[in-house]
């Protein structure tokens, strides 16, 4: 997400979308949106508790984890704190995969850049609503899309939104970005 801070003064928009819409939301994802979080939460229950992600997926599917750039292997250790930026994959292939896999055989190639709890408040400048922006790749992209994406408000760049039909003609493009609140009708 390109933002550096968090708009305080971002407009609210809810939108009903087709199934068949999933698939525009996806570069969305991909870029990264912004979820409400609170003050400071270890990854493993920000990711059950305030994402929904089932436990069984975080624990056998989430194989590469970025926080605020760094892999990370503990979940139960790391720290989403507001203003973080949050990446979640599948096992990525070849020996880059290999080697930022969380837990895998390589991980010690990357001690140098991997996370350890001292990576500072995050990336983003804090503000008065606490945010967490996530960014989802891959089969997590697959898997996740729907889930982090209905009901709940997600702070979204205004330009990733021309291509979801429910919203032309709706206004926004003033603003930078948009608390976009999403539904399926079908």
């Amino acid at each position: 997400m390109v933002m550096n801070s968090v708009p305080g003064d971002a407009p609210s928009r809810r939108v009903v979308l087709r199934n068949a819409d999933l698939r525009n939301l996806k570069p969305v994802l991909q870029a990264g949106v912004g979820v409400r979080a609170p003050l400071r939460q270890n990854l493993r229950r920000f990711l059950t508790d305030d994402l929904g992600i089932d436990p069984a997926y975080v624990e056998d599917r989430l194989q590469t984890v970025f926080l605020d750039g760094s892999p990370v292997d503990d979940f139960d250790e790391a720290a989403v704190l507001p203003g973080c930026t949050l990446a979640l994959s599948g096992a990525m292939p070849g020996l880059v995969g290999a080697t930022m896999r969380r837990g895998g055989y390589f991980a010690r190639l990357r001690e140098g850049i991997a996370y350890d709890g001292a990576n500072g408040e995050g990336e983003n400048a804090p503000s008065e609503k606490p945010v967490v922006f996530v960014k989802l790749f891959n089969r997590a992209l697959d898997d996740l899309a729907r889930v982090l994406a209905v009901g709940r408000p997600l702070l979204v760049e205004w330009r990733w939104l021309k291509d979801l039909p429910a919203l032309e003609n709706s206004g926004g493009d003033e603003a930078d970005a948009v608390w976009l609140t999403i539904n399926f009708a079908d």
